[in-house]
């Protein structure tokens, strides 16, 4: 019998888990010195509304035009029903649809307290709600943070999510199924705090999905020069003969790497939160390797394949091809590339191709994706997900599953959403 489509990459949080400064994602200066103010302005619907009509597909638009889809899917009066209006796509293709949530826990995103910010317990609590109303349908995961807790009390914290549950229908359901990882909220996933969590993880046979592109939501705190030391500790290997040393190398170019974004000035404290380029430092593929080498056993997911500016070789946006031409005289390999290394060279690591997806109309971007079904090695571990619904400022969902319907053959799309899925998961 063939395993339910799956979307291995959404999230249902509503704005009120997002900090006050929740604008400062945006690399706008005044957007930035009045992130607080525009927030509460924007969650205003006829604002919305104007701002769609108005900002047309002007430069200015796009800027905000992130912000505002979030909001506009985000100022839904409950994750229920955020979840629901996901679910109603997903189960066009198959009524036995299963979506995978991810948490986000953003109380450590800002160096400020927000007043108007629901507590990430507030916002698992919800999510559990909708487990019990979508038992079949709906699989969170758990998203961790070291800052929050570490060690022995993040597994103590994190034990009664993946080990209660209830009872529907003579079967026991559990909460939470895999592990959230959003490192550009301002931590290292090779954090000795997190070590203790991946042991558990592995011995539980529970998956990770980490977010892995130079984009997104990161650390918009002023101070940043204390989440990225200059030398920080890192997971160590246990083997008997020692450290490898593709790991000794990895670990290597990390610290050359926060050496040389130092030198730039790329880290450094600052009263706009303007981390954007820093924050690349958290979600570096290389940093998973000294994981993935301590945890042989433990799935991870380095999701969106890298992000499509790290798959496309000439970016259309002229600023943004000037600012990834900076980056790369210091980190030249694409993401996409190392990612598509690493999984050769480790077979616990997989990709999903949420968000990226939507610039599958890019040549770039499909032959890349394409490429992977081509090689025995790899096709068994991309995985589909549409990042709903960060993505609907780029397409709506909708479109999205037409894409892939439109893209992948018979063959793929089976093991893309099904097969794939099921493997990482492992749901019974």
């Amino acid at each position: 019998m063939s395993s339910p489509f799956t979307n291995v990459h959404l999230h249902i949080f509503d704005t009120d888990c997002a900090p006050d400064r929740f604008l400062r994602i945006i690399p706008s200066k005044p957007l930035r010195v009045m992130s607080k103010p525009i927030k509460n302005l924007f969650e205003v619907g006829w604002v919305r509304r104007a701002m769609h009509t108005l900002g047309g597909k002007t430069e200015s638009h796009t800027a905000v035009g992130k912000y505002i889809a979030f909001l506009d899917i985000g100022l839904e009066s409950s994750q229920l029903n955020i979840f629901e209006k996901v679910f109603a796509v997903a189960k066009q293709y198959d009524s036995q649809a299963r979506l995978v949530g991810l948490t986000l826990n953003m109380d450590y995103m800002d160096s400020q307290p927000s007043k108007g910010q629901k507590s990430f317990d507030t916002q698992l609590a919800e999510v559990m709600q909708v487990k019990e109303y979508y038992y079949d349908n709906f699989f969170p995961f758990l998203c961790v943070d070291p800052r929050h807790k570490s060690g022995k009390d993040l597994v103590d914290w994190a034990r009664k999510y993946f080990e209660s549950g209830f009872s529907k229908n003579g079967k026991i359901y559990p909460y939470f199924y895999g592990i959230k990882l959003y490192p550009s909220l301002g931590f290292f996933p090779f954090d000795p705090r997190l070590e203790e969590l991946y042991a558990y993880a592995e011995e539980k046979g529970l998956p990770v999905m980490t977010h892995c592109t130079r984009s997104g939501s990161l650390y918009i705190g002023e101070m940043i020069e204390t989440l990225i030391p200059k030398e920080p500790n890192f997971i160590v290997s246990k083997r008997p003969e020692g450290i490898p040393e593709e790991v000794l190398q990895a670990n290597k170019d990390i610290l050359a790497r926060i050496a040389k974004y130092y030198e730039k000035g790329w880290v450094k404290n600052n009263k706009l939160g303007a981390n954007d380029w820093a924050c690349d430092l958290f979600g570096h593929p290389e940093n998973y390797i000294t994981v993935v080498d301590r945890f042989p056993k433990l799935k991870i997911c380095l999701a969106h394949l890298g992000g499509s500016n790290e798959i496309i070789k000439n970016v259309s946006s002229k600023s943004s091809a000037k600012e990834l031409a900076e980056i790369r005289t210091v980190d030249p390999d694409f993401w996409s590339d190392r990612i598509i290394a690493m999984m050769k060279k480790y077979d616990n690591l997989y990709t999903d191709i949420s968000y990226t997806l939507s610039d599958l109309g890019q040549d770039d971007v499909k032959v890349k994706i394409q490429g992977i079904f081509k090689d025995e090695q790899l096709r068994k571990r991309i995985l589909f997900g549409t990042d709903f619904f960060m993505t609907e400022q780029e397409r709506k969902e909708s479109d999205l599953y037409q894409i892939i319907m439109d893209t992948f053959s018979k063959e793929e799309l089976q093991l893309l959403c099904r097969e794939n899925p099921q493997e990482y998961l492992m749901i019974d």
